[in-house]
């Protein structure tokens, strides 16, 4: 897994192929989102997090990516992935709270890994699929 210096870096590259929409922010998760991945998966029906929170909270700790997206510095999404760096990325945990919804949110915490997951593995491949993302 990549240390965070180059989490952070493979973001920003990743973010510069994106679209956000204004007052929305796309960054990697930190120990203090973690309340506010609890309460939007406990709004879910989402137990783990509130019932084993020390084990959600290592499976966060340990999982790239592990994105958060923001309004006004609010929790409004996240994303919980696990990659080998090289060829698979598997999502995990994805949600946006309800108010949210039907706004192309998921979409981008979606493209931001597979960009950030392709930025480690080739460059060939990231500027094919920064192609196609652009295209959709």
């Amino acid at each position: 897994m990549p240390d965070s210096s180059t989490r952070q870096n493979q973001l920003a590259a990743a973010l510069q192929a994106m679209k956000i929409p204004p007052r929305i922010q796309l960054r990697c998760w930190t120990e203090t989102d973690f309340p506010a991945i609890q309460r939007l998966s406990t709004l879910q029906g989402w137990p783990t997090s509130r019932n084993r929170p020390a084990e959600a909270l290592f499976a966060w700790q340990h999982s790239w990516p592990a994105l958060v997206i923001t309004e006004e510095e609010n929790v409004i999404g996240f994303v919980r992935g696990l990659t080998d760096g090289e060829i698979t990325t598997y999502i995990a945990e994805l949600l946006i709270d309800p108010k949210h919804r039907g706004k192309g949110l998921a979409r981008l915490l979606l493209d931001a890994c597979n960009l950030t997951c392709l930025l480690a593995s080739s460059e060939a491949t990231y500027v094919f699929m920064t192609g196609l993302i652009a295209l959709s």
